[in-house]
């Protein structure tokens, strides 16, 4: 998705304002409160939380769009009370940053998931195609929660490696499609689903178109007879593009593609409407074999 300017600093305050002030009034709640930005690190909480807490994940829905988001006061409120907060990193949902930078709270933990997988400013954003990111914020919940509440500390850690085991699923289907990847090129609409293409041992061949794309701005006019020509002479494997943000020169590569029977893989930014993480990678990865088999 483009990159979008934030919202208004006078919003941001206002919230951040707001958020104090509910911070000093926190109801003492049994169940461990948790607030994250995107629903599938969400999803990880409760599958290690079970009963004992609750999660807010505020991208809830593939209509929102995780740059542009601006924080509403019901999101203040929930990350005012929240005990854990799990924020991407790397500008993806700076409005989150914002507003919990402004808490006067001493015993928040913020888990950034950047840091967690010693990514820096510049690295590629979409952290969630790294198949280690869900595993390893897994492991950290478990670890986590098992210190703000030590009495159910065996029940996190069984909740935990649970959805861990689940998660191995994913690595095997991975690696079976490495097996057929061999070092070929790919082309993509923008790079949300390098981590996991680089995994399989695909090569992205059009990066600075890309790049453009995802800035939300114009191809160069040498980018796009790079990208025509890699199509028209099939020297990519097959073509990756983000359905959720198809812009007109999108569109017409998709079209291209489809017109020179280059396999089209297609891949979304944000979890689909009444899917899991694990089920949303798997129908992802099997397009992807889908591909590699035609």
């Amino acid at each position: 998705m483009h990159k979008k300017r934030f919202g208004s600093l006078a919003l941001i305050s206002a919230l951040v304002f707001l958020m104090v002030g509910c911070g000093q009034s926190k109801k003492n709640n049994d169940q461990i409160q948790v607030v994250s930005s995107l629903d599938f690190y969400g999803e990880a909480a409760e599958a290690v939380l079970g009963r004992y807490g609750q999660v807010t994940s505020i991208i809830n829905s593939p209509s929102l769009d995780p740059h542009s988001y601006e924080p509403t006061t019901k999101d203040a409120k929930a990350v005012a009370q929240a005990d854990v907060v799990i924020e991407n990193g790397l500008g993806y949902d700076q409005w989150l940053a914002k507003v919990v930078a402004g808490s006067n709270s001493k015993t928040q933990k913020v888990i950034q998931i950047n840091q967690l997988m010693n990514r820096t400013d510049g690295a590629n954003e979409h952290l969630w195609y790294d198949l280690k990111t869900m595993p390893k914020l897994t492991r950290q919940l478990i670890k986590q929660f098992s210190q703000i509440d030590p009495t159910h500390k065996k029940v996190y850690q069984k909740n935990g490696q649970d959805y861990l085991a689940k998660l191995t699923q994913l690595q095997t289907q991975l690696d079976a499609l490495k097996t057929q990847a061999k070092g070929q090129k790919v082309a993509v609409s923008e790079p949300v689903f390098n981590y996991a293409l680089t995994a399989m041992g695909y090569q992205v061949a059009n990066s600075h178109f890309a790049k453009a794309i995802e800035d939300g701005t114009d191809p160069s006019p040498q980018d796009i007879a790079q990208m025509q020509a890699l199509i028209k002479k099939h020297q990519i494997a097959f073509l990756v593009v983000n359905k959720q943000e198809e812009s007109p020169v999108i569109q017409q590569m998709h079209k291209l593609a489809k017109q020179e029977k280059v396999p089209v893989v297609q891949v979304t930014e944000t979890l689909p409407a009444k899917q899991t993480y694990l089920t949303w990678m798997q129908q992802q990865f099997k397009a992807v074999r889908k591909a590699q088999n035609s």
